[in-house]
């Protein structure tokens, strides 16, 4: 059998410092300050992209003219638009806080590999992104947590002095925790980045924002960072696949139901069973809480969905499991090698 191709992640862990015998965790840093600026209602803002099935990829802005269109004019020479896309709005309202238009549009088909420049709506500035190539190799760039501190603004940085294709972010994304305007300027921070490569993201607890009696859960996520749900086969936004140059990425959610009675278990059942080793010889899952875990916190979070899911994992042969969470860098031993090898200790 040929080697399986090499993929490459760039692991990201915001406030990491490595001492001679043991972990030193820094302390925090402050909170980001986002000063006030006036931009024209129909000026298009937060502008992110993920993919969208094959060749395709989804932009998503936010403008605060309801009236403004949700089109995506694009093409390979700067300035030059060979296409137009034209796409959907949503919006939302969280007790008195009202969003933006929320413009999500497909375009596409789009070649390999390649530059595209695209403006939102007709307006100004023009962005661009270069779209993961056909085959291995490919570069991921991983980092969660991400809220809207100086480790945030370090992280990023980081992240922008890297060669990578796309990003995966396993939940926690702005830390708003019910303030909804931190979504709006966890948008404008991520967006240099976000406008450039697919950010392909899955929930963490401080997505939930649920108000019992009052307001459902995810409503702030599921309406900014619409993810391809549907373009997998899935039902909800909280989880769903996605293919790319060889591998296919799994993306579940730890805070929807997970149980063999639900219909994310019998999502990823269904999910697993189409997957072709031949075309995607790598398969790797992502989700929030990790199911194995030294940190003293978070202790035990995983144990439930991990009974649930492991074994559809193990039997699938997946190859890379990645969470968040806890705030910090640990792998561990293959879990099919141990439990081939039961005489084998951590």
């Amino acid at each position: 059998m040929d080697p399986k191709p090499i993929i490459t992640f760039l692991l990201l862990i915001s406030a990491t410092v490595i001492a001679a015998q043991e972990y030193v965790r820094p302390p925090p840093r402050k909170a980001l300050h986002f000063p006030w600026s006036r931009k024209p209602s129909s000026h298009p803002q937060q502008v992110h992209i993920s993919l969208a099935g094959d060749k395709h990829m989804r932009v998503t802005w936010i403008t605060y003219d309801k009236s403004a269109p949700s089109i995506v004019e694009y093409g390979t020479s700067s300035g030059k638009y060979s296409s137009v896309a034209q796409g959907e709005s949503t919006s939302y309202s969280y007790l008195l806080y009202r969003s933006g238009k929320i413009h999500h549009t497909v375009i596409g088909p789009l070649e390999h590999g390649t530059v595209y420049f695209y403006q939102c709506g007709g307006q100004d500035p023009e962005f661009q992104f270069k779209t993961p190539p056909a085959q291995f190799p490919i570069t991921f760039a991983v980092a969660g947590d991400m809220g809207q501190t100086g480790w945030t603004k370090s992280t990023l940085d980081h992240i922008e002095q890297c060669k990578y294709d796309l990003h995966l972010l396993p939940g926690d994304l702005s830390y708003a925790d019910y303030m909804q305007s931190r979504w709006d300027t966890f948008g404008e921070l991520v967006q240099p980045l976000a406008s450039a490569r697919p950010w392909m993201v899955t929930q963490g607890n401080h997505e939930k924002e649920n108000i019992p009696l009052l307001k459902d859960g995810f409503a702030s996520y599921n309406s900014r960072w619409k993810m391809p749900y549907e373009e997998s086969g899935s039902s909800s936004n909280l989880y769903y696949s996605f293919e790319v140059a060889g591998v296919h990425a799994i993306m579940l959610g730890s805070y929807t139901d997970y149980d063999e009675y639900s219909d994310q278990y019998r999502w990823l059942k269904a999910d697993l069973s189409k997957v072709d080793r031949q075309k995607t010889p790598w398969l790797v899952a992502l989700f929030h809480v990790p199911w194995y875990n030294s940190n003293k916190a978070h202790q035990g979070e995983g144990d439930s969905m991990m009974a649930a899911m492991e074994p559809l994992l193990y039997a699938a042969s997946v190859d890379i499991v990645l969470a968040g969470h806890v705030h910090a860098y640990e792998r561990t031993w293959k879990i099919r090698y141990m439990r081939r090898c039961p005489h084998n200790h951590w």
